[in-house]
Formats: structure tokens, sequence, C-alpha cells
């Protein structure tokens, strides 16, 4: 049954043919057996014919249109003057979006890397993995033939490759490639009868990109973070404490473990976004500054590359590599050539349309590619946030990305620089246990209840009829905790005269607000020191002076009672001030599986208080749309030869009836008592 409605899904996206293929062949047998039947109960050969034609017209009806003899020049595209694209490379799939000048999405392409490539490459969801040495890499040559494939793909669709003027997109952050001497060479002379694969076979000395999901640099972290002081100290310098992930350590582990010849080889090296842009223009082209604040090298405050930090990167360090300073000044040297120049905020293109596209695929040849940015920082450019704006993706995990002004790093989150607005940030925090928590504190509700497993009715009547803050509290950690970093756990507590008790337990019901309370307050918390003082446009929280007698007064006793009764607060070792408590976002957009759910979407956005509209929007192509996005506004700044603010931008062009309003009753000045029992709750977190 499941195989049949997947053949039936409407509106149909045939992905290539092999859909449309199998379609027309279960609809014609189908077309048969019913004519045949019908011809045997009437004995009438009239109606079996009449039977069998009409079942023929109804599969041409619905399978057509997916064939390349009919897709000629779909209308939308025919009515659209100018066309962008953008890409999202991601890990399991290398998807492209056509919008036009007016922001309308007109298609969607993708290529499944296992469907397509896994036997050739023999990669699994997109990887090969290697469990004793905790590598998870990507072959580069597979995306090479990815976007030969997806190319032609289109072209064999009749997509007009001539009306593209502007392409930018996304890639998996952090990731990174390898380029050898030759890559220059052979990137400025492709030639259109054969294929980039087997062209750059030699352009890269690594064939592959350690993926975002590789944890094999556990060494690369202690040296990071010991030697810059802690990874509060590498957060304040780079935006994010040190991951495994991250660029800087992936560089290190090449040049120090991996293999030091290849490293010193190596002629440059360019994140996965910039790869694509690269192979795109034909030239390897510089790394954009949003993507270079995921790599652990990168000063964000300077807006440029630390010297100390590539001294470790490429494994000259004087103490933890013992190098001379000799050899310090010369591998810096080198490792900043290798990664060449840091792409400034700007709408400036890096290039134009390589001719080997024009002449395979006939692109337009004055097509410009602009720098591509990372996936995460893609999708907030693909909503019309505004500055202390705030998306909420609630997945199987949980992660709040916000538009700010005001860098304020920790080493629990991560901070970036805006990839379209200057002296802006984004702000990034991750929390494994989201969804799958939820669905703990809901399954235990339906059994209790003899419900069906996975049905939300009940857990969503006991949310509605929840009230506000009853001064009762859990922390649900099935999984172990990056934010607040902890072990696995659950910790239910309720106040008590003004003293945080723990609970041993209570109702399942309780749970059922309670896990969504705290989810919630620990957002608030966390986002509001990013929140607090960026007041770049229409500031969501108003400027406060804690001496004045106006207005205020109500915040200010707020405060006060909430530091009489717990005290100073401190959230993963900051202390809170007046400001960071009382920011407040001024739009909320809701994304991910659990959005659909509007009780949990209404109980999260009275607790987040945002002071204009609270949204839910499905966006399941947010990096690629976001790609085509900054395009657009990038060729319209061009043409122009001005600097139109992106918020504006977008805003003036965005479709708003994507966007779902969410009414919602404020319940913000209730929780204000919940944020202080939840920093109390962190305290006496059980950790590995």
């Amino acid at each position: 049954m499941e195989a049949l409605v997947d053949q039936l899904e409407f509106p149909i996206d045939f992905e290539g043919q092999a859909k449309a293929e199998r379609l027309s062949t279960i609809l014609v047998y189908s077309g048969v057996i019913i004519a045949l039947l019908a011809g045997l109960i009437t004995q009438n050969l009239t109606i079996l014919f009449y039977v069998f034609f009409s079942s023929l017209v109804a599969t041409l009806a619905v399978v057509a249109p997916a064939y390349p003899f009919y897709k000629k020049n779909p209308p939308h595209y025919e009515s659209s003057k100018e066309l962008y694209l953008g890409f999202d490379l991601s890990t399991q799939q290398l998807k492209i979006i056509a919008t036009n000048e007016n922001l309308d999405h007109l298609g969607t392409y993708n290529v499944e890397f296992d469907q397509e490539f896994g036997e050739k490459y023999d990669v699994k969801k997109g990887v090969r993995v290697n469990e004793q040495s905790g590598e998870i890499v990507s072959p580069v040559a597979m995306w090479l033939d990815a976007l030969d494939f997806l190319f032609g793909k289109m072209k064999q669709q009749k997509f007009p490759f001539e009306k593209v003027v502007g392409i930018s997109g996304s890639g998996q952050q952090h990731g990174s490639v390898y380029w050898s001497s030759e890559a220059p060479q052979l990137l400025s002379n492709l030639d259109a009868s054969t294929t980039l694969a087997s062209q750059l076979k030699s352009a890269f000395t690594f064939p592959e990109s350690p993926n975002w999901q590789d944890h094999s640099t556990g060494e690369e972290i202690k040296v990071f973070e010991d030697t810059v002081g802690g990874p509060e100290k590498l957060a304040e310098l780079t935006g994010s404490r040190a991951h495994y992930r991250f660029t800087g350590l992936q560089i290190r582990k090449l040049a120090v473990r991996k293999n030091p010849q290849l490293y010193r080889e190596t002629h440059r090296i360019s994140l996965v976004s910039s790869f694509v842009a690269s192979v795109l223009s034909g030239e390897i082209t510089t790394i954009e500054q949003a993507e270079a604040c995921g790599m652990n090298i990168y000063d964000i405050k300077k807006h440029d590359y630390d010297d100390e930090l590539l001294s470790l990167a490429a494994g000259v360090h004087p103490k933890a590599d013992n190098a001379s300073e000799e050899e310090r000044e010369k591998g810096v040297a080198s490792l900043k050539q290798k990664l060449g120049e840091v792409k400034k905020v700007s709408y400036d293109n890096c290039g134009t349309i390589s001719s080997y596209f024009v002449n395979k695929f006939g692109l337009n040849p004055s097509a410009r590619i602009y720098p591509f940015t990372g996936d995460n920082l893609a999708t907030i450019i693909s909503l019309p946030l505004h500055p202390n704006d705030i998306l909420l993706s609630l997945g199987t995990s949980t992660t709040v990305l916000l538009v700010t002004q005001n860098f304020k790093p920790s080493a629990q989150y991560h901070l970036f620089v805006h990839p379209t607005m200057p002296n802006h940030y984004m702000g990034m925090i991750c929390y494994c246990n989201g969804a799958l928590a939820r669905e703990k504190v809901r399954d235990a509700l339906n059994e209790k209840y003899s419900l069906g497993k996975n049905s939300w009715d009940k857990f969503n009547e006991v949310l509605d009829s929840s009230k506000s803050f009853d001064d009762k509290l859990g922390i649900y950690f099935p999984l172990g905790e990056i934010v607040p970093n902890a072990s696995a756990q659950f910790k239910r507590s309720k106040l008590n005269n003004g003293k945080v008790e723990d609970v041993e337990s209570w109702d399942i019901e309780e749970d059922v607000s309670s896990i969504v309370e705290s989810q919630s307050l620990s957002a608030r918390l966390r986002a509001g020191p990013m929140l607090n003082g960026s007041h770049s446009s229409t500031s969501a929280t108003p400027e406060i002076d804690e001496s004045s007698s106006d207005g205020s007064s109500k915040l200010k006793k707020m405060y006060h009672e909430l530091h009489s009764e717990f005290g100073d607060l401190y959230t993963d070792g900051e202390k809170h001030t007046f400001g960071s408590l009382t920011s407040r976002p001024r739009n909320t957009f809701f994304v991910g599986g659990a959005s659909n759910n509007l009780s949990i979407v209404r109980k999260m956005a009275s607790i987040l208080g945002a002071m204009e509209h609270n949204y839910k929007v499905e966006i399941p192509n947010a990096c690629a749309l976001g790609g085509a996005y900054k395009a657009s506004w990038s060729h319209t700044c061009e043409k122009k030869n001005q600097w139109i603010n992106y918020d504006d931008y977008i805003s003036q062009n965005f479709h708003f009836d994507d966007l779902d309003p969410v009414q919602v009753k404020d319940e913000w000045e209730s929780y204000f008592k919940g944020m202080g029992m939840l920093a109390k709750m962190e305290e006496n977190l059980k950790h590995d």
C-alpha cells in the first residue's frame, strides 16, 4: 500500500522519468484489466475499447507533463524575465531551486547521492564512515558528478538556462576541499564534451571532504582550547568553542597526523560552499565571511584570520608543536595563501559562469556567481528576518537561530557574521533533546489512557488546558545535552517558600506542560544576552534606564523581585543582567516537524513573548531558497549600483501568504519567575 501511495503523491514531482515511467506502467496495466473486466461483464467490445481508450487518455493527462517532449518551457518560466538559481549541497543530495525577479519559487530539482552514485562511490547516506577512526567523509568526485547529472536533468526538461542571471547557494557548513596546484589550470580549461569528474581527477590533493558528522578530531579540540585559554576564550575569538567538525581542527589533523606531505602540496583550501562557487565560475573563489566563522580560526571582531589559531591549524605552533619562530611564520603565511582572502559581506559577484556550463547546458554566459554561504546561514536569509527576530526549528533536535547586532559569544552556542547584513550576526543554539523528549512524555501519557502510541490528541488537550507558570518545572534529557552540557537525566522541581526543591515524581499530566515550558525558557534565557543591546532597527526590546521612574517601573520591579528571590542568575557560567532577562524577540518563526503542532507552538510562543508577530512556516528547501534570494538581492544591488538592506528587500518582495500567523496569549511576564527557577535547577545537573 505504501508503495502505491508513493506513486500517487500529488502534486507529482518527477525527479527524472523513473517515477513517471512506473506510474504510467501501473495506470496502463490497470486500464487493460478494467477494460477486460468491463468487456467480460457487458459482453460488449465497444464498451471494452471505450473503457481502454478512456484509461489511456487519463494516463496521458497525469503523466505526460513530466516528460521533456511536453515540458518545452513551462508557462511560469516563460512569463519570467530573469531567473535565479539557489544551490544546496548537503550531505545526502544536491538541490537546485529556481526563482524569478519576484522571488516566486518556480521549480525544484535534486539528485540523491545514494540513489544515483551509492554503488559507484561506496557511500551510505552520502558519506563513507570509518568506525575505528571516527572519520566521516564524502568523495569530492561524487559532487562533481552530481553537478553534471542535475544540470543534465534540467536540460532534458528544457529548463530555460538562458534566462539565468544570478546564482548563489549553500553548502554543508565546516566541510573543506583541498585543491592541488593543477586546479586553477584545469578549472579554467574545462571541456564541455566530457565530464567534470574525469577532467578534475588531479585537481585535489585529498579526494575526500570531511563531513560535519566527523568526530575524529578529539586531539585537536584539546590542543585548540588549551592553547588559547579554554573554550570560552576560543568562543570569544571565533564565535564558537572547538568542535570536531570545524575546519581549523580538520586542517590540523591533515597537516599533523593524516598526511603532512599532501597538506604541504595543497595549493588552495575551499569550504564546501566556495568549492561549488569555484566549479561554477571556473576559478577558485574566496571563502565568504559568514562561512569563515565556522572554522575556529577566524577572529570575528578583527575580521581576519587569527595568526595563533592559524599556527595551530598548520601544525607550527611554538608550544603545541615545538616549532621555531621561522617555522611558525612560514607555516602561517602558507596557510593564509591556501585559504585566500575572506570575502567580506557585500553584494559583489565572485565571477561569471564557466564556459563549460554555457557550452554543455546552455547557461547564459553573463550569469553571475555570487558568494555561497553555509546551510544554516542560508536558512535565515530564506525568510524576512529582521534584527532581533528568532527562527525556532523544532525537529528531532531543537535549533534556535536569531539575528542580532550584539556580539555576545558563549561556549554554549555559536555566533556567525550575518551573510547579507553588515554589522549583524547570526546566533545559533543547538539542543539535542527536542522532539524525542516530548515524544517520550506523549507516549507515557497515551499509555496511561490506553491511547494510540503516536497520537498527540491527549497531549495537546492537556497542554491547551494548562495554566500559566505554577511554580513547577522539569528538565527532560533522555539524551546527553550540550546546552547546558549535562548527562542524560530527568529532574523535576517545585518552588517552596522561595526555595527550589526536587520532586521525585508527579502526575504525567504535569510533565506535558513542564517539558514545553522548560524547553521554551531555556531558549529564552540563552537568547536574551544576544538580543540585549541589539538596536540596529526597530528594536524588539526598548532600552530601559533602571534609574528612571517612568513606564519601565513594572519591569524593574519584576527584575528586583526575581533577584531578591533567586539572587544572581547564571546561564552557562555567564551572569544575567537586567537587559538580558528583559529582552524579547521582535518576531518568532516556527519551522520543522513539531511546528505543525499548534498546541506546542502556541505555548512556546506565549513564553518567548515576541513583541510583534508569531509565524508558522514550512520551508523544506530553505537552504537552496536562501541561496536564490541572495543571488536575486545581489544582482539587484549590482544593477542599481547601490546597497539595498537585505531585510527590506526580502520584506518588500516576500510572499507573506506563505506564512501562517499564530495568535497566542502573551504569558511572557508570568514566566519571569520560571527563568530564575530553571537557572537554579541547571546549576545542580549531573555531568559526565
